[in-house]
């Protein structure tokens, strides 16, 4: 029988790591290999829509960012799924590398749909979309940063990599997309509040979307879901990266989750969006909430749209509200008159 204390494997690579840091490794390993699929399976579930969207649809720059952004964002939790369990030898680094810069494209071009989102309903406000490309790009200045956040290198003697020298600053990569978030949240259920039929400040309305015509309704829900999902997400990375009592392969394998929670949700706002456009304006009228004021929706035809701004130009119906809501189709999601 051989001695307790001689490993007995020495090909494997937790046996060169403390017992503590072996299991969180180990730990983190199954948690990324849940996240690898759980993406897949949420890409597999929407291949037929991302068909449409394709197909069916006129592909401009939403969409364009929509199909980028999950690509990326694949690309990010599979590089950093194999970092954890696949023997990449000598590939560590590179891998990691590429990792952070998967990272780079995926959440600035998760954050994007918001702001694309946002830039849509204040269409006719410069500086507040000025203001929120501000925010957007410091989403991008932090997230360029994660290449060089950390690397990663052999455990051992082995081929398994593992994660080293993280610097301190990490954290600002998740603090940026969360402000930025809430930005764009208040900004666009504040506008959308604006155009209900209410005549005083309603806090219940304001949260609840009561007296919202039906497809505005709809965009707050969306927006209030991805919201509660990227807040809830990015404040658990926040956390567990600046608690130092947690050890620290806990403290980041969150990252992951958090870019296909985020991600996954974004791009199912857009998707009810732009499948939700196309059945409200092939729609003639509807109405508001039972037992108030009933509201028209226009019928909009491609040459009711400005095709150089992407803004929908309503003629003036007898008894409709100047903030009707003026849905489009021109992939800039929709815009307020």
């Amino acid at each position: 029988m051989a001695p307790l204390n001689e490993t007995l494997n020495p090909n494997t690579p937790l046996a060169f790591l403390p017992p503590d840091l072996a299991r969180e490794v180990q730990v983190g390993g199954y948690v990324l290999a849940g996240t690898l699929g759980a993406y897949i399976w949420d890409i597999l579930c929407n291949l037929h829509n991302d068909y449409k969207l394709l197909l069916k649809y006129r592909v401009g720059f939403a969409t364009v960012v929509y199909f980028v952004s999950r690509l990326w964002s694949l690309m990010y939790i599979l590089s950093a799924t194999l970092i954890e369990t696949f023997p990449l030898g000598k590939a560590c680094a590179p891998v990691s590398t590429f990792a952070g810069v998967c990272y780079t494209i995926a959440v600035p071009g998760t954050c994007l749909l918001f702001f694309l989102r946002a830039r849509a309903i204040y269409n006719n406000h410069t500086i507040l979309g000025f203001f929120f490309f501000i925010a957007w790009l410091s989403v991008l200045g932090t997230a360029a940063l994660v290449p060089f956040i950390a690397t990663a290198a052999n455990i051992g003697p082995t081929d398994y990599c593992i994660d080293v020298n993280v610097k301190s600053y990490a954290s600002a990569a998740t603090i940026t997309p969360l402000v930025h978030d809430t930005i764009i949240f208040v900004a666009i259920s504040l506008r959308l509040f604006r155009n209900s039929y209410v005549t005083r400040g309603n806090f219940r309305a304001f949260v609840t979307g009561e007296y919202l015509p039906q497809f505005s309704k709809a965009l707050l829900k969306d927006g209030q879901l991805y919201y509660l999902a990227a807040v809830t997400s990015n404040t658990l990375v926040t956390v567990m990266l600046y608690n130092t009592r947690v050890a620290f392969a806990y403290r980041t394998m969150f990252t992951m989750c958090n870019i296909m929670i985020t991600n996954a949700m974004a791009c199912h706002v857009f998707r009810n969006t732009k499948f939700g456009l196309d059945k409200m304006t092939s729609s003639d009228s509807t109405s508001g909430a039972p037992g108030h004021v009933h509201f028209t929706v226009q019928r909009i035809t491609r040459a009711d749209v400005d095709t150089e701004t992407g803004v929908v130009h309503l003629p003036q119906s007898k008894g409709a509200r100047p903030d009707m809501i003026a849905m489009q189709d021109m992939d800039k999601g929709y815009a307020l008159q």
